[in-house]
């Protein structure tokens, strides 16, 4: 039984020096040492470069890269990026793959910001065109790329868009404008100037009332003004 023991130990001995062997070997190798870093970023939405990190990390051992504490710092650095998803490609590199935050509406204040759901601001360079524009509320002079509108108007107005989209009626028509200057009572505004009154409450049961509304075929939507959800009845405003 001791002999037996002492042939179980001894393999389990050599297995760990293996292991120990192969861990020395692929930590030390300069066969592993980093030498590219690639930065996948298909919305070309930052401006994060791999030539500004290789530095940081060029020569070192590919297998010592702690890829969860580069990922951390890519957004901490660069907060527009909603993820960067590092790998390790064997033998000698690093691809970054860039998640960037999505707008979906902007704010206007020398020019347009885009906001993502959070209230995030990002670059102006991104195309909004087809956003909405959320005003009626008080914004700094010049906006801060990565800084956060901490605004219970503009959160009211998110609660709204997301109604619009589980609705479809973003679907069917395009909003040019959300107006949260009353929060009990807010507003958008569809591209064809008609203002939608929709108060603070009960979106989805008032948009699907709008959707019903809009199917009339005997409505006139040229000599519309107004139209105010905020009752049992729709009511209209003409021109």
């Amino acid at each position: 039984m001791a002999k037996f023991n002492v042939k179980r130990i001894l393999r389990v001995a050599v297995i760990f020096v293996l292991i120990a062997a192969i861990y020395l070997f692929l930590g030390n190798s300069r066969y592993f040492k980093l030498d590219t870093i690639e930065v996948i970023d298909k919305s070309h939405a930052t401006t994060l470069k791999a030539d500004n990190l290789l530095p940081m990390y060029e020569g070192r051992n590919i297998f010592r890269i702690d890829i969860d504490s580069l990922s951390a710092q890519i957004k901490r650095d660069t907060p527009t990026i909603k993820h960067a998803i590092v790998k390790k490609i064997l033998p000698n590199k690093l691809e970054i793959d860039i998640v960037p935050r999505v707008p979906i509406a902007k704010i206007k204040s020398h020019g347009y910001f885009p906001i993502d759901r959070t209230g995030m601001i990002l670059s102006p360079d991104i195309k909004t065109e087809k956003l909405p524009v959320i005003m009626g509320f008080s914004v700094w002079l010049n906006p801060k790329v990565g800084t956060k509108l901490e605004n219970p108007q503009v959160r009211n107005a998110f609660l709204l868009i997301d109604a619009l989209e589980e609705s479809a009626v973003l679907s069917d028509y395009a909003i040019s404008a959300i107006d949260v200057s009353n929060y009990r009572n807010l507003s958008f505004y569809l591209e064809d100037g008609i203002e939608v009154k929709i108060g603070s409450e009960d979106f989805l049961d008032r948009l699907y009332r709008l959707r019903t509304t809009f199917a009339k075929p005997e409505l006139d939507k040229e000599n519309i003004k107004y139209i105010d959800l905020r009752f049992k009845d729709v009511v209209i405003g003409p021109k």
